[in-house]
């Protein structure tokens, strides 16, 4: 009698998975800003140069050096106090000729004569006498001017609590590629290793 025998032949089901990685595509991250004053501390202070000045017009002037305006002054002063002497001394004069010049035995010729004569011996002789004066010095110090400036250095810094990221996200994807399979059959006498 011949045997049956049961045969079985199966694949298990397949899988596919399609799978993306996850990637940055921008990572920026924003630096802190830095805004403020950067004015540095001056001392701001100078000296001032030290002056002399010095005045000789009174030693020139000792030696007869004038200036415009004090020859003006002093000679029109004098011309004034001659022409009032020479005014004063030749109204007695003329006064003197008209009481005495007609009388018998005047000496007023005489007189005239011998003046004249003296003051042309008097012009010959010239005395000067002049003490120098020193000249005027004045001196000016110098001095330390100038305030100091503090300065101001202050900074504001402001800065982002967040970094500026793109990502695309990963994904994955399943799909079944084979069922799979369970056949069973019935051959007779032997296995069928070949179905």
């Amino acid at each position: 009698m011949a045997m049956f025998y049961l045969n079985t032949r199966h694949q298990l089901p397949q899988i596919s998975i399609h799978q993306n990685q996850s990637r940055v595509d921008r990572s920026v991250i924003r630096p802190a800003t830095i805004h403020g004053n950067n004015e540095q501390a001056r001392s701001n202070k100078g000296i001032t140069q030290s002056r002399v000045e010095i005045d000789n017009y009174p030693s020139r002037r000792a030696y007869g050096s004038r200036t415009m305006n004090d020859y003006t002054r002093e000679r029109g002063q004098k011309g004034i106090s001659d022409a009032q002497r020479a005014t004063s001394e030749r109204t007695q004069r003329a006064w003197s000729f008209i009481e005495q010049g007609a009388k018998r035995g005047s000496d007023i010729p005489q007189k005239y004569k011998s003046d004249v004569m003296a003051k042309y011996a008097q012009a010959r002789n010239l005395v000067h006498f002049s003490l120098m004066s020193g000249p005027n010095i004045s001196v000016t110090q110098g001095q330390v001017v100038g305030e100091p400036s503090q300065g101001d250095v202050t900074a504001d810094i402001e800065s982002q609590f967040s970094a500026d990221v793109t990502i695309t996200p990963g994904s994955a994807e399943t799909t079944l590629a084979d069922k799979g399979f369970i056949r069973s059959w019935v051959s007779e006498g032997h296995y069928d290793i070949y179905a």
